[in-house]
C-alpha cells in the first residue's frame, strides 16, 4: 500500500546533465518518488470525493540518447479495507498511436517494510472497525522506473489504479530521442 508521510522525500534528485524538457517545466525539478504534496501535485479532490486522481506533465522531449521519464503526480483517498485487500498502485499506459498497452505494478518494497517489526502480542485488527475508514496520500512517481522496456515516443494516454479506483486519464506527447521498446 502506498501512503503519505509528513516530511519524507527522496534521495534521487534528478541528474543535472539530464537533457529532457517538460511541458510544463516543475516536472523536471522533482526528485522522485516522493509521498507528500509537491508543485505538482493535484488538488484533493473534497471530503466526499474518494478515488485517484493524477497529473503528468503534457509534453516530454528527449534529448538524443536519453532514456525516457514519465512523472507522474496523484493524490488518493480510498476504503483502508480495500486498500488492504486491493492490487497495489499500477500503471496502465496506452500508445495511442498504436494502439500498445503496457501495464506495471507500482511496488516500492522498504516502503512496505516494518522499521522496527511490531511486538508479538499486538492484537489481531478487528476489520469491522474498519468499515467507513479511508486512507489518502500523496505519490509522485516516475513511471518508466516500473516498465520492463523504454517507453517509445508517441501520444500516450495514463491512468492508475489503486485499491479499485481507476484516476482520470492524462494524456503525455513524449518526443525526441527516446529508445523504442524494441531497443531502436
Amino acid at each position: 500500500m502506498v501512503a503519505a508521510s509528513a516530511g519524507e522525500t527522496s534521495d534521487n534528485e534528478p541528474p543535472e546533465d539530464m537533457n529532457v524538457d517538460f511541458d510544463p517545466d516543475y516536472f523536471g525539478k522533482l526528485s522522485l518518488p516522493t509521498y507528500n504534496e509537491a508543485p505538482c501535485s493535484p488538488a484533493e479532490p473534497g471530503p466526499d470525493w474518494q478515488g485517484v486522481v493524477i497529473v503528468a506533465p503534457r509534453r516530454v522531449a528527449l534529448g538524443v540518447g536519453e532514456q525516457p521519464s514519465l512523472p507522474i503526480c496523484g493524490y488518493f483517498l480510498v476504503p483502508v479495507l480495500k486498500a488492504m485487500d486491493g492490487d497495489p498502485l499500477a500503471l496502465e499506459i496506452r500508445h495511442t498511436d498504436t494502439g500498445a498497452v503496457v501495464r506495471a505494478r507500482v511496488v516500492e518494497p522498504a516502503r512496505n517494510e516494518f522499521e522496527v517489526p511490531p511486538p508479538d502480542d499486538v492484537p489481531e485488527l478487528d476489520r469491522d472497525e474498519l468499515v467507513g475508514v479511508s486512507s489518502g496520500g500523496y505519490f509522485n512517481i516516475d513511471a518508466q522506473h516500473y516498465l520492463a522496456q523504454p517507453l517509445k515516443p508517441g501520444r500516450l494516454e495514463v491512468v492508475v489504479t489503486y485499491a479499485g479506483a481507476r484516476s482520470n486519464p492524462v494524456q503525455v506527447e513524449l518526443v525526441g530521442g527516446g529508445l523504442s521498446a524494441d531497443g531502436d
